[in-house]
């Protein structure tokens, strides 16, 4: 019988080290989402399993079993198909992707489908760090345009010494979302000083990019596996943020020496959002990891 606990308070739990991509696996994630998507986590054999009762109505579901090492699908499985009888609940999946569901449709009868705006955005580290090539011209130009207009810009990794101007970063954009009457979810602003309070013990990592020594944009990620960065958060401010900081910062931070060792970086979802897929497709993604949800027949 899995013994379950509540993901956002289970933090010792989460680092699974399987090596995956989808945003959904990140460990940081588990631990930020756990209480909007009201995620529960249990261990069991070197398996980390996940139970989302869903937020949404699609994401309710077993997430895919995960391991550092090789595990017996068949009794993964197993477990899975026994803690739904206990709960009263149909033997649901959800989030996952293309090679998990192969491996669980040898095991079971099942039809997938997918969401539109629901795919992460996978683009390879050296790319967002060279913006090299015709197709990623423009980006070169307005990261070269932002470094043109302000030459004292200065790029810094977040410690302890200035995790505070990360925050102000975030904060002052909600600010300027909520005066410009714009949508702004707040409860991504309280997920940011979450993942601030928790910096060290989650492993996250990023910098600030300073003009004059003013924040000016933040980026925040951590490592889904030893193959693939997530960053769960990017902001720039003022007319910095009109004037290139975005582009900015993204290159800065995929040239950075804790990004380096990473292949690729995953950017997460568009959410079916017209103007944010407009802006993750112009960076030219590597690929993208679909997400997949089903319901045993």
């Amino acid at each position: 019988m899995l013994e379950w606990q509540s993901a956002d308070a289970a933090l010792p739990v989460l680092f699974h080290g399987a090596q995956t991509m989808g945003s959904d696996t990140s460990p940081v994630n588990l631990f930020l989402l756990g209480d909007t998507y009201h995620i529960e986590v249990a261990v069991q054999d070197g398996i980390l399993f996940r139970y989302y009762q869903g937020a949404i109505d699609r994401c309710r579901g077993y997430g895919a079993p995960l391991s550092a090492c090789g595990f017996d699908g068949a009794k993964a499985l197993d477990v899975l198909r026994r803690d739904a009888e206990e709960r009263g609940v149909p033997l649901s999946f959800c989030a996952f992707d293309e090679r998990q569901c192969k491996f669980l449709d040898g095991l079971c009868d099942i039809r997938w489908h997918s969401y539109d705006g629901d795919s992460d955005y996978i683009y390879k580290r050296e790319s967002l760090s060279q913006l090299s090539g015709k197709k990623l011209h423009a980006k070169k130009n307005l990261v070269n345009r932002f470094w043109r207009l302000y030459p004292d810009a200065e790029y810094r990794t977040i410690g302890k010494e200035n995790i505070g101007d990360a925050l102000s970063v975030a904060e002052q954009w909600f600010e300027e979302r909520a005066e410009d009457g714009g949508d702004a979810d707040m409860t991504e602003l309280s997920r940011i000083r979450k993942a601030a309070e928790h910096w060290e013990a989650l492993g996250l990592f990023g910098g600030v990019l300073y003009v004059a020594g003013v924040p000016a944009a933040m980026t925040m990620a951590s490592a889904i596996s030893s193959q693939c960065i997530d960053v769960h958060f990017e902001k720039a401010v003022g007319t910095f943020a009109a004037e290139g900081a975005f582009a900015a910062v993204n290159q800065a931070f995929a040239s950075s020496e804790a990004a380096v060792p990473y292949p690729y970086i995953n950017r997460e979802e568009d959410m079916g959002i017209p103007g944010l897929r407009q802006v993750k497709e112009a960076y030219r993604p590597a690929f993208k990891v679909e997400k997949y949800y089903g319901t045993v027949k």
